[in-house]
């Protein structure tokens, strides 16, 4: 990362500050795991895609380019920003992995390097904020930042950035990303339409539902509870009508927690805790740790912990999150609840599944549900796809994986949390 003071003059800013008020519109962003680029609070910032052909826009790209380097080429066009009070964009990294991959790499391949440049200052608020750098860069009109995406093939996550909100005033900035190869955006796009009609032609859907012997319309209802004093899991309290649902991930966890999945991916290990053998049976498990990304884990719960109350109807406060397990060909899981003392109100997120079983007469197992004891004493078998988070109450809600997995693996995300006001006596 380097700061470099006065790449443009105040004049250059000015102008190219005239020319994001001219045209600007509401900022997107590519959902991972998905074939979307949506408008969603993760990024409330204005975007202004600027006039490549503009003679000062040429020239401020060429700069960047003679900085860096690098063959002007492999440049995308400059985009500029507007933040205004109140605006603000959420922890994020520059390149693309997943789906998204798919949309905006398959000719000008991955986002290497990103360049921005700061075009005023005077606001409050609005630094750029590095998490796992545990570091804020303070905008001067004029300066510019630089970082690398990618690395010798790895991706740099330790750049895992975000616009800090506006307190007061509007801040200006250009942003500049390179690509490893040319960059072409129109080429980008139709290789991507391509594969998605080839995709399409045999479409595989499976869909997120929950099953019971019984019909029973599942709904969320709080109910309410007196006593605020536990001391085992018989008179511990319930708190929704069925103990459990699934929902929908955030836009912007799902994203957090799919790039930093395949960031961690070459580094997963056999899962090793106490009690293991009479939990987890048959194929086994392995761990993907989020503890070397503690700022992305405390991300994570910050930003779930409002589902989470609003769900429970409970106040709430972090307990673990472990990471993302990958359950093996064979595995079960026998039926349990979690610790009585600190998993409470608790969450799977489905992050990734490999139903491919090797048989030649078989291509792929059956999906593997999550069944879970609803507070009528009947078991539900709940079949979740990725980007779906199920929440249970899981220190009352016995759950268990009771079929045999078929399939290569079956990953998931882990989130708990305990309850606040209440007191465990045992």
């Amino acid at each position: 990362m380097e700061e470099i003071n006065n790449f443009l003059t105040v004049e250059e800013c000015n102008e190219l500050i005239n020319m994001i008020n001219e045209n600007h519109t509401r900022s997107s962003v590519v959902v991972g795991g998905t074939d979307r680029t949506d408008v969603t609070d993760h990024r409330t910032s204005s975007t202004s895609n600027l006039d490549m052909n503009n003679s000062l826009v040429a020239s401020v790209h060429k700069k960047i380019a003679d900085y860096l380097k690098l063959d002007i080429t492999k440049g995308e066009a400059l985009q500029g920003q507007l933040y205004e009070e109140g605006q603000y964009f959420k922890p994020h990294n520059d390149f693309f992995t997943g789906a998204a991959y798919d949309m905006h790499c398959k000719s000008s391949g991955n986002r290497t390097q990103t360049f921005m440049i700061y075009l005023n200052d005077g606001f409050v608020g609005g630094g750029t904020n590095f998490p796992n750098l545990n570091k804020t860069v303070e905008p001067e009109t004029g300066k510019g930042l630089w970082w690398e995406n990618i690395k010798d093939g790895e991706y740099q996550n330790q750049y895992l950035h975000e616009g800090v909100s506006i307190e007061k005033g509007k801040k200006y900035i250009v942003t500049s990303w390179w690509r490893e190869k040319n960059w072409d955006g129109a080429g980008d796009e139709s290789l991507y339409k391509e594969t998605k009609i080839e995709e399409n032609k045999e479409p595989v859907k499976r869909e997120s539902y929950i099953v019971k012997a019984s019909a029973k319309d599942v709904i969320d209802k709080p109910v309410i509870t007196s006593n605020k004093t536990f001391t085992n899991v018989n008179d511990f309290p319930t708190f929704t009508e069925n103990g459990f649902a699934i929902k929908k991930c955030p836009d912007n966890v799902w994203n957090i927690i799919n790039d930093s999945y395949y960031l961690l991916k070459d580094k997963i290990q056999e899962e090793k805790f106490e009690g293991k053998e009479d939990i987890i049976k048959g194929g086994g498990s392995e761990i993907l740790s989020f503890d070397a990304i503690p700022a992305i884990r405390s991300y994570i719960h910050s930003e779930l912990q409002s589902m989470h109350e609003e769900w429970s109807g409970e106040n709430l406060d972090p307990s673990f999150i472990y990471g993302i397990r990958s359950y093996l060909k064979g595995a079960t899981l026998t039926a349990h609840v979690d610790r009585i003392a600190t998993h409470h109100i608790s969450s799977i997120i489905i992050v990734d599944k490999n139903l491919a079983c090797g048989c030649s007469n078989k291509p792929e197992s059956e999906d593997w549900p999550l069944d879970v004891q609803g507070h009528d004493g009947e078991w539900y078998k709940i079949y979740a796809q990725p980007g779906d988070i199920i929440l249970y109450e899981s220190a009352k809600c016995e759950h268990a994986r009771l079929e045999s997995f078929g399939g290569t693996y079956f990953r998931n995300f882990y989130v708990h949390y305990k309850l606040k006001d209440w007191s465990y006596a045992g």
